[in-house]
């Protein structure tokens, strides 16, 4: 059956604008990134391609292009809305949102509260919102580089039998598996008690296996999902651009879409 174009144009239309209103009374302006970008190895997603002269990439993740161009001087709060697509032309719609030059964990923590609030004005209320810090796998993953690619794609697959059956010492995987496993609210890591005790929301957890992202997040990471759906309703965390401290969410519009129907 054919996909009626203008029935799903008005329903993103519809949630865009609800956002947007939303994103303006805080402060936020809309920011509108370039389709095609010079290639650049350290930008993500977007499709590549060359005009026999110089390689190009077409529609490419936002956050990791506006890192690249390393331009920030002072705070700046943006959104944009971006089809983003990867090298074999699947595409989808994203809404981001970013605060660049911002203070610590407070720009984490207005990010998830302004999800929060955004989802709920959408008529969203069954979700939930995990976080997690990459800082915490740091040691463990240094201590075992030749299998680091391999840990990595275990936890984000949410298979820890993969890691059972590398050829690490016994006490490696309990750590990595007391890693992989933990989930609550309240951990031995200060910055994640604090984001989850001044958001203080029921809906919010530290879940440490949450380390499935771009290689440009530092520290602090997070990702949306309902119960009610079997993707990803958006995914952030804490970046820097030209050495400032950022942090940013980005939210499935297509997804969104789905769940509102």
């Amino acid at each position: 059956m054919k996909r009626d174009i203008f029935a799903e144009s008005k329903k993103l239309s519809n949630i865009v604008s609800e956002i947007r209103k939303t994103l303006i009374q805080k402060n936020f302006y809309e920011f509108f990134p370039p389709a095609i970008v010079n290639y650049n190895e350290k930008m993500k997603k977007g499709f590549k391609f060359a005009d026999g002269k110089n390689f190009y990439l077409l529609k490419p993740d936002v956050t990791s292009w506006l890192i690249e161009m390393d331009k920030v001087k002072d705070e700046e709060r943006i959104f944009y809305v971006s089809e983003v697509l990867t090298d074999n032309l699947s595409s989808s719609w994203q809404l981001g949102f970013e605060i660049l030059n911002g203070e610590q964990i407070k720009i984490e923590e207005e990010i998830i509260n302004l999800t929060i609030d955004i989802l709920s004005k959408l008529g969203i209320k069954n979700f939930f919102i995990d976080v997690s810090s990459i800082k915490c796998w740091e040691d463990i993953l240094e201590s075992v580089p030749d299998f680091k690619e391999k840990i990595l794609r275990a936890i984000e697959l949410r298979n820890f039998e993969i890691i059972e059956n590398l050829p690490l010492d016994q006490k490696i995987k309990n750590t990595v598996g007391d890693l992989f496993n933990f989930r609550g609210k309240e951990t031995n890591l200060p910055k994640l008690n604090k984001i989850i005790k001044e958001i203080n929301d029921s809906r919010i957890f530290v879940d440490l296996g949450t380390i499935k992202y771009m290689d440009y997040y530092e520290d602090i990471v997070f990702e949306i999902y309902s119960p009610d759906n079997g993707y990803l309703l958006g995914n952030g965390g804490q970046y820097q651009v030209n050495g400032k401290y950022s942090c940013g969410m980005a939210l499935n519009l297509d997804v969104i879409r789905e769940m509102k129907r």
